[in-house]
């Protein structure tokens, strides 16, 4: 209790502490949270990433419970012992393995309120029947963009008044310092650069957007595209680059822990992602006043104003996406509008300050 106000205890649960989507926007609500009302505590089920140790420099305790696999009863008990020793408030679980795991947990625990967090419009059976199988076990789902809570809703048979959406924030202010670009990268000056920025895997579908760049070059020959990620389709990807031709057009600059230098140098963002919760790619593109081109999947539509802060094709059409990567790169003045839009867009809708302050008033 601080000057008579009782603090309320909130237990973070994540699978992982690397730096993506879903472990950024944890970070931000546990650094960001009032701490004269709340108390927060995260745990992390697998590995001992960046943002576990950036967190610990905030002044927030982890837990680390080393789980092996997602049969790790040893690990399992270790999470159950450590709830109902320290009896939090609030568990707010991130990540399908951690929303698993610990909505389990939880069961038969002092918690007051099991939060979920769905990140993604996640297609693959064996997440939808573990949310289903769950369900009963969680108080409250926020979901990153509507599209996500009417797809949870028809996908898990959720009722819509647990689900609730609560859109990833952006630091727009952060995107103002002008960041040198690092030359091994290797980009032109005198050439247009298109940022793909995303996991290499089936999501974000890299191999279709290299059709995609394929396609503009042909149009436009001096553009380079340059991709900003790892997964598993790297050497793919690598290997097809090859095999069209594309040479000097691409450049892999793999994970790279800060996206503004190549934003700020980019002429546009494109995205052929397969499905989507809330890009934050595109967030961070908006915030640099940039416009992007993307398959309208998802929370996607949600961020972009078609012709308005971007541009939007239908899911799967490449000739579409490649048309307008070619429009955003070729029409300066069209697409320095549209970005200074989607600057504002991200101001007004899409603040941390808003992000925090919705969780917030679900913690009570």
């Amino acid at each position: 209790m601080i000057g008579g106000v009782l603090m309320r205890e909130v237990f973070y649960l994540i699978t992982e502490l690397d730096v993506g989507g879903a472990e950024r926007t944890l970070y931000e609500l546990a650094t960001r949270l009032d701490r004269t009302r709340f108390a927060p505590t995260v745990g992390c089920l697998t590995g001992r990433g960046p943002l576990g140790r950036r967190l610990e420099e905030k002044g927030v305790e982890v837990i680390y419970f080393d789980m092996r696999s997602a049969f790790d009863v040893g690990a399992w008990k270790r999470l159950r012992r450590t709830l109902r020793e320290r009896k939090p408030d609030i568990l707010h679980t991130f990540l399908f393995h951690a929303n698993f795991v610990g909505r389990l947990a939880a069961r038969g625990s002092d918690i007051e309120k099991v939060i979920s967090a769905v990140r993604v419009e996640e297609p693959r059976w064996t997440h939808l029947w573990g949310e289903r199988l769950t369900r009963r076990w969680v108080d409250v789902v926020t979901c990153v963009s509507e599209s996500a809570r009417l797809f949870t809703h028809e996908k898990t048979g959720y009722p819509l008044d647990k689900l609730v959406t609560i859109p990833n924030g952006i630091d727009v202010a952060r995107f103002d310092e002008q960041v040198a670009v690092p030359a091994e990268w290797n980009l032109p000056t005198d050439a247009p650069v298109v940022a793909v920025i995303g996991r290499l895997d089936d999501q974000k579908d890299p191999l279709l957007m290299l059709k995609a760049a394929r396609l503009v070059r042909e149009r436009a020959p001096k553009v380079v595209f340059a991709f900003a990620g790892d997964g598993p389709l790297a050497s793919a990807c690598r290997g097809r680059s090859e095999e069209m031709g594309l040479g000097g057009g691409v450049r892999w600059l793999g994970w790279i822990p800060d996206v503004r230098a190549l934003l700020q140098r980019a002429a546009c963002l494109a995205l052929s992602s397969r499905w989507e919760g809330m890009p934050n790619a595109v967030l961070e593109s908006m915030a640099a006043g940039i416009p992007a081109a993307a398959f309208g999947v998802g929370g996607t539509s949600e961020l972009i104003v078609h012709n308005s802060t971007g541009l939007l094709t239908t899911p799967g059409d490449i000739a579409a996406l490649g048309s307008a990567i070619y429009e955003l790169i070729t029409n300066p003045g069209r697409a320095g509008r549209m970005g200074a839009r989607a600057r504002i867009r991200a101001e007004r809708s899409f603040s941390l300050e808003q992000m925090v302050s919705a969780n917030q008033a679900l913690y009570g």
